[in-house]
């Protein structure tokens, strides 16, 4: 037999171990590795803090507009030809003060022709009586009849009739003439004044505008909700945003006992000290008003304060570190505070305000207090 070459022996060998190997069983598979626990979600840093135990005294802030409690645009009530304007704009006068006159030549002369219309009826009433008197002796001694003594009463109560109708003529005469000065009918400041003199001024044409300062009306409305408590003699606060004016002693005035239909409020008006001119008539304002009694309450800061189904919450959290929202009453918000009363009117004990809520937070969500 001829010997086997290499080659054909390195083939026997490797068929004969391929056997061996499909004869042994297969290694077990690798035991698989268990997965690594799901990390929680991380607490969220915030600060948190107890809530402001106050007092407090709710009030309510109404915006309107500063009346004049007097305002008038006054005219002459007769014809004629404007003589003098005794004041200028801006001016301050009294009650009474000469305003503005007339031409008053017509009515003087008509008021003088009255006078002597009068004093001639005095004459003939004079005259009448006297002879009155003397019918009525010679009545009495016979020398005269009845029926003279009778036209001689007639006479005298004739005459004394013209004597009041020319009477009324001179008062009305009088009347006409002092209607030709325009006087202040009450104190107050001039803000409309005629350009010139010498024009035609027909009855009822304004010649000048008169408005009181002294003391300001300021017009506003609340909701009936915030008028229910509030009655005529109130202190308020009222403030000009514009110029920074301010009066801590406004007097409520008006509360109007119905709602206004065109806006559903209840109108009011308050009353504003104005002697040293500080407020202007017609300026935008604000008034804070009170609202009931003082009553326990909490201060909070306002960016804890969320909305939640038409009214206020808080967010808070209690013992577990879970952040939940409390809702509130909102009483007052000042800047970076604000008032709030819990529902069941008392503070939850163990519930801390989340001040500087993060952004998302949401119901549940674990935080953690950042210290400093």
């Amino acid at each position: 037999m001829p010997p086997l070459r290499p080659a054909l022996l390195l083939a026997i060998a490797a068929t004969a171990c391929g056997r061996r190997g499909a004869d042994r069983p297969p290694p077990p598979p690798a035991p698989a590795t268990a997965p690594a626990p799901a990390a929680g979600p991380a607490a969220a840093a915030a600060h948190l803090a107890a809530p402001e135990r106050i007092r407090f005294a709710p009030r309510v802030t109404a915006t309107g507009t500063l009346k004049a409690r007097q305002a008038s645009a006054l005219a002459v009530s007769v014809a004629g030809t404007l003589e003098r304007v005794a004041v200028r704009r801006g001016q301050e006068v009294r009650e009474g003060a000469l305003l503005a006159a007339l031409d008053p030549g017509a009515a003087a002369a008509a008021v003088r022709q009255a006078e002597a219309a009068v004093a001639a009826a005095r004459a003939q009433l004079a005259l009448a009586e006297d002879a009155l008197a003397r019918t009525e002796r010679l009545r009495r001694e016979e020398g005269a009849s009845e029926a003279q003594a009778t036209q001689a009463r007639a006479q005298r109560d004739l005459v004394a009739a013209h004597l009041a109708a020319a009477q009324a003529q001179a008062e009305q005469a009088r009347v006409h003439l002092s209607h030709h000065r325009l006087v202040a009918p009450f104190p107050g400041v001039v803000t409309r004044v005629p350009d010139g003199v010498g024009i035609a001024v027909s009855p009822g044409v304004p010649l000048v505008t008169l408005v009181t300062t002294r003391e300001l009306v300021l017009e506003t409305s609340l909701t009936q909700s915030e008028a229910a408590e509030l009655r005529p003699g109130a202190r308020a606060t009222v403030s000009v945003p514009g110029t920074g004016a301010r009066a801590a002693d406004a007097v409520v005035t008006v509360v109007v006992p119905a709602v206004d239909p065109a806006t559903n409020r209840v109108p009011v008006e308050i009353a504003v000290a104005n002697a040293g001119g500080r407020f202007l008539a017609n300026a935008y304002a604000r008034a804070e008003l009170p609202r009931g009694a003082e009553r326990e309450a909490w201060r909070v800061p306002a960016a804890a304060l969320v909305q939640r189904a038409g009214g206020h919450a808080v967010w808070v959290a209690g013992g577990d570190g879970r952040a939940r929202t409390l809702p509130v009453r909102l009483l007052a918000e000042d800047g970076e505070t604000a008032v709030v009363l819990p529902e069941g009117g008392a503070w939850p004990e163990g519930l801390r305000v989340v001040t500087d809520p993060p952004v998302g937070l949401a119901e549940g969500t674990a935080v953690a207090q950042v210290r400093g």
